[in-house]
């Protein structure tokens, strides 16, 4: 009789764990906002105890964060065309497609929950604005260098312009606008942005 009986093949059971955690966690984001996430709710959604919880997480904003970049990949799309009107409609598209259905929704709750929690602000700010913001002064700069702006556009109310339409519904709790509106907002905004060579 064997003493060390091998153990059952696939992923340890702490795996398991923290990915039904969560799983769980960013269903009740989605569904129920920050606002309604607790520790004791998510361990009953995910079968577990609060005591396993606490084992990888200090609190409720430390978990909600995880489990929304869980979903993504949290590396910022830097594109690099030449042309810079062509890498901020890259940029956006991406972002956009990012943040469609549950991630989107998951991200304005968190967005939501930075209003009362200092953690989940910090850590949106390092993780998910702060990489993509620092792209794009950096690229408007290059491209008011180039020449690529129009006479008198300022670029941080270029900034302003182009991003909007992708952030503004999520502060206010809607949705990501479709790609087809999205892209007819960013055609508006670059028309008085970017200048263009006659054809």
């Amino acid at each position: 009789m064997e003493n060390n009986p091998r153990k059952a093949a696939g992923r340890p059971r702490s795996e398991e764990a923290r990915e039904a955690i969560l799983v769980a966690a960013l269903a009740i984001l989605v569904r129920e906002g920050y606002e309604n996430l607790s520790i004791e709710g998510v361990a009953r959604e995910a079968g577990t105890g609060k005591s396993t919880i606490y084992r990888w997480w200090g609190g409720r904003g430390d978990l909600a964060v995880d489990a929304f970049f869980a979903t993504i990949d949290e590396t910022p799309d830097l594109p690099e065309t030449g042309s810079a009107e062509e890498d901020f409609r890259t940029q956006i598209n991406g972002m956009a497609r990012d943040l469609r259905g549950p991630p989107g929704r998951a991200f304005a709750a968190l967005l939501m929950g930075g209003r009362e929690s200092p953690t989940v602000s910090a850590a949106v700010r390092k993780r998910w604005l702060d990489p993509r913001r620092d792209w794009a002064r950096m690229r408007m700069a290059r491209a008011a260098e180039a020449g690529e702006l129009l006479p008198g556009v300022e670029p941080r109310a270029a900034l302003a312009l182009l991003y909007s339409p992708l952030y503004s519904p999520l502060l206010f709790g809607n949705t990501i606008p479709p790609a087809q509106d999205l892209s007819a907002c960013f055609d508006l905004a670059a028309r008085t942005i970017f200048r263009r060579e006659k054809a």
